[in-house]
């Protein structure tokens, strides 16, 4: 929870006029770590910290969904230094599949001349079209591509625990119940980034005391992460003491 009396509040970016008082030392000093090393992070994070025990506004728990999704998403490619399989150009890709499917006469409202409505109670060889041989190798080199630039979640996590030095690659086993935690809490969020088709208010079902815990344990694995490395196992009682109170 946040102290009473205000701490000082490095690294911070167009700050509110009022005088925050959730800036504890281990906040700050993750705030101002996101700074040096990602701010566009930093900013993300300083901003889901302020809504969450400053300025509860409207609709705060997808703001903060949003913030968390990112820095889970993007933090890892900032530890390793590296990017996955890279980013792949869907638009440009799908381009040249259209302008392929146009010159081979086919439509692009989703129609194909010659094939029903309802093409499930055909037998499959009735139902085949044969393609261009261009349209085919577009779409394989397509798949191909999606395919490799894919990242599993667990992959991604594991990149963001070991970092950038190789010896850390032996704790592998040993981190994997917080790399699973991590994925846990942040996935908690992910659910919530979107408003939901019912209309029904997302916060309204969501106890601020919850919210709060939820977002402590992903400050507390997170902040064991940006730190020495060998540190992080001394952090997992503070891991236990949020996971007990969040199970209490």
């Amino acid at each position: 929870m946040c102290p009473s009396q205000p701490a000082p509040d490095p690294g911070s970016r167009g700050a509110p006029s009022f005088q925050a008082t959730c800036w504890t030392p281990e906040r700050s000093e993750l705030k101002a770590w996101l700074y040096r090393n990602a701010p566009s992070l930093a900013e993300l994070y300083e901003g889901a910290t302020l809504l969450i025990f400053e300025l509860p506004i409207p609709g705060h728990l997808r703001f903060v969904a949003h913030a968390v999704r990112e820095i889970r998403n993007r933090l890892p490619f900032v530890i390793s230094g590296s990017r996955s399989g890279g980013n792949l150009n869907y638009k440009d890709r799908m381009d040249q599949i259209t302008k392929r499917w146009k010159n081979a006469g086919f439509l692009t409202d989703g129609k194909i001349t010659g094939l029903p409505a309802d093409s499930s109670s055909l037998e499959p060889k009735q139902a085949d079209i044969l393609l261009p041989r261009g349209v085919v190798r577009l779409l394989a080199e397509l798949i191909a591509e999606h395919e490799e630039t894919r990242e599993k979640p667990i992959e991604t996590a594991t990149r963001l625990f070991i970092g950038v030095a190789p010896e850390n690659d032996k704790f592998r086993n040993a981190i994997r119940p917080a790399i699973t935690q991590w994925l846990d809490v942040t996935d908690w969020f992910m659910k919530k980034t979107h408003d939901p088709a019912t209309g029904v208010s997302i916060e309204a079902g969501v106890d601020k005391a919850e919210l709060r815990t939820k977002f402590e344990l992903f400050e507390t694995i997170l902040l064991a992460i940006v730190r020495d490395f060998s540190t992080f196992f001394k952090t997992t009682d503070a891991l236990d003491a949020i996971l007990e109170d969040a199970n209490s």
